[in-house]
């Protein structure tokens, strides 16, 4: 009785240490994705003859790089005599396909015309993909020369902050130091917003660049969203001056910046005539027109008129701009507030957008927008139509008396929805292929974890269970941070938070490889033991020792238990503490055995009472009346 007592007070004890406060899991990390994207492009000429097959292949994939699409363009639209065999995806516009594209690397051509031929533009990305942990402050990353034959001038660096992560970006400096937003370089130099930055190196060194990020909860964007840009707005600002412009609100949505447009033309007034400087929260030149245009009349009876031209547009970002006028002449601003608002319903295949005409009464231009994190790709938009747009349409199509511009592009897409007086209401799915996140759990060696149960929390929740093999998969279909709690044999063994999948998610479990020694009191193996590890009721292990007194190897989850070591009428019960892995050494109190009934193992103590009772024939009396072998409790209440 005592025995069982024993078991059931450090069972109590080991479920209260299982049901206290458990320790906070640790804040999520995040992450920005650097993309290294190396383009090649060259001309070709398709010549096909009888019924051949031309098939374009993309050529080998520089070390440390991966093939991104490869893309092969007809400049005037392809023949209609060519026929596609073999491409992931075609761009159409106005009926006429301009471009082919294929993520593995090979398209097929045919021709209905054994004489046909046409010229082709290939183009062929490459990308290499590092991950920087995000924080406050300077987030450092290099750009090297790539491998050959490429050069830095087939470079373009891609600096992407996921729209879930609490971060945005205010500035990028240079190698030298020196701030490259607002410089104003070309406008393909540099394109840049708060959760992207692009860096044509064709303008820039090789060298460390320094990205300046600001953590707020206010750069948390929408992974799903609706855009919508109300009519441009009209004012002037006078030369030698500068004028300050708000965002301005609108119930129900976010204004997240402005596009912005100034332009004159002026006559031509000299080399030191000025310009335009337009300056906000964060800016990107988008657009640069600068030029002299001559106006001739008939005969010198009206001289020449030189005009200058003169257009810039930026994209601000932020609740407020500024033009600033160094021109002799007065300038024109438009520009138009840009707002969004989050919309969508996630599924395992993609996200279902509906779009009402309240949502868009007052916009000129709407969009639906999708930007997903590096797991997901969109292969496809259906309208409410039913019409299948950008796996087989990529551009700008007839929509009426307007075009409506469709852009599908790897993790990213959008869709107009309205222009002017056209418009599409409805119910918009965007089709989306999902890379199964695989979590891999490994115990204190790095040995896999087998049976683990994994809850996942978040945007959505889900339960998967890891294999023999320690791995688990789960298709994580809408975007955000998630907590991970991982169990085994019913005890929490780890915890995380995921800011940021950069890939497989390896998770180091409080899981240790344990295996017993048991020997008697005169230090020798003990054969046939059974160790037994407890919580509560629910058995974590349970192990027999072989004839060198040892178990097998067995991974337990860490925390105190109640260890049972049991050799046939002899046991031992102790709450122990599992925090390492190892052999563990058990002895138990057997003296010796009686062969002659069975192998009953003897004590310390029975020894000692069997020697004292010697004389009173105590012993011979027991047995001889045949009483069967007492139970444990029986002998400790003997005792």
């Amino acid at each position: 009785m005592r025995l069982r007592t024993l078991w059931l007070v450090a069972s109590l004890v080991v479920l209260s240490a299982v049901l206290a406060p458990a320790q906070p899991a640790p804040q999520a990390q995040y992450y920005a994705r650097v993309e290294y994207i190396l383009t090649a492009k060259y001309q070709t000429s398709l010549m096909f003859s009888g019924n051949q097959v031309i098939e374009l292949s993309a050529p080998p994939t520089p070390a440390g790089y991966e093939l991104a699409f490869m893309r092969v363009e007809f400049p005037g639209g392809m023949p209609k005599s060519i026929i596609p065999v073999k491409a992931d995806r075609a761009e159409v516009v106005n009926e006429r396909t301009l471009a082919l594209i294929t993520y593995t690397g090979s398209i097929k051509l045919a021709a209905s015309d054994a004489n046909a031929t046409c010229e082709a533009r290939v183009v062929v990305s490459y990308v290499k993909v590092a991950w920087v942990p995000l924080k406050a402050g300077e987030v450092t990353f290099t750009v090297e020369e790539p491998p050959p034959p490429f050069t830095k001038k087939d470079l373009v660096v891609r600096f992407t902050i996921e729209n879930h992560a609490p971060y945005g970006i205010q500035d990028v400096k240079g190698p030298d130091g020196q701030s490259l937003v607002g410089s104003e370089p070309d406008p393909d130099a540099l394109r840049i917003d708060y959760k992207h930055l692009e860096l044509n190196m064709s303008y820039y060194d090789l060298g460390a660049y320094s990205v300046t990020v600001k953590q707020d909860e206010g750069y948390v964007l929408p992974s799903s969203f609706i855009v919508i840009e109300p009519a441009f707005k009209e004012d002037t600002v006078a030369p030698g001056s500068s004028k300050r412009y708000g965002i301005g609100r609108l119930s129900g949505w976010r204004g997240i910046g402005a596009v912005v447009v100034v332009y004159s033309v002026l006559p031509l007034a000299g080399k030191g005539s000025g310009g335009v400087e337009v300056v906000g929260e964060l800016v990107d030149f988008a657009y640069c027109r600068d030029e002299i245009v001559v106006v001739r009349a008939a005969s010198f009876l009206v001289p020449n008129l030189n005009l200058r031209v003169y257009i810039r547009v930026y994209i601000v970002y932020g609740s407020w701009f500024e033009v600033r006028n160094s021109m002799r002449g007065t300038v024109n601003v438009l520009y138009t507030p840009v707002f969004i608002k989050e919309a969508g319903e996630w599924q395992p295949k993609g996200v279902s957008i509906t779009v009402r005409e309240s949502d868009v009464k007052d916009a000129v231009a709407a969009y639906l927008v999708v930007q997903l994190p590096s797991y997901g790709r969109v292969v496809g938009i259906r309208t409410p139509t039913g019409a299948e747009l950008g796996s087989t349409f990529e551009g700008l199509l007839p929509w009426g008396s307007e075009l409506r511009d469709v852009r599908v592009f790897m993790s990213e897409a959008y869709i107009q929805v309205k222009a002017f007086d056209a418009f599409e209401p409805g119910t918009y799915t965007f089709q989306i292929d999902w890379k199964p996140v695989t979590f891999k759990l490994v115990d204190d060696e790095g040995q896999p974890v087998g049976g683990a149960v994994i809850s996942i929390s978040g945007p959505i929740n889900t339960t998967v269970v890891s294999d023999d093999g320690g791995l688990a998969r789960a298709v994580l279909y809408k975007p955000g941070a998630y907590s991970v709690e991982v169990s085994f044999k019913g005890v929490g063994v780890a915890k995380l938070q995921l800011g940021t999948l950069t890939g497989e998610v390896t998770i180091k479990c409080r899981v240790y490889r344990v295996s017993w020694l048991v020997v008697n009191a005169w230090d020798k193996p003990l054969a046939g033991a059974e160790v037994a590890v407890a919580s509560g009721e629910n058995i974590l292990a349970r192990v027999v020792t072989s004839d060198q007194g040892t178990t097998p190897v067995v991974q337990v989850p860490g925390g105190q238990f109640v260890v049972r070591v049991g050799y046939k009428r002899v046991a031992s019960t102790r709450v122990e503490d599992f925090s390492s892995s190892g052999v563990r050494k058990v002895r138990l109190d057997v003296l010796f055995e009686l062969p002659l009934f069975g192998g009953i193992p003897i004590t310390t103590l029975e020894a000692g009472l069997m020697s004292a009772a010697a004389g009173s024939g105590a012993v011979g009396l027991m047995l001889a009346r045949g009483r069967k072998p007492a139970t444990v409790e029986e002998e400790v209440f003997e005792e």
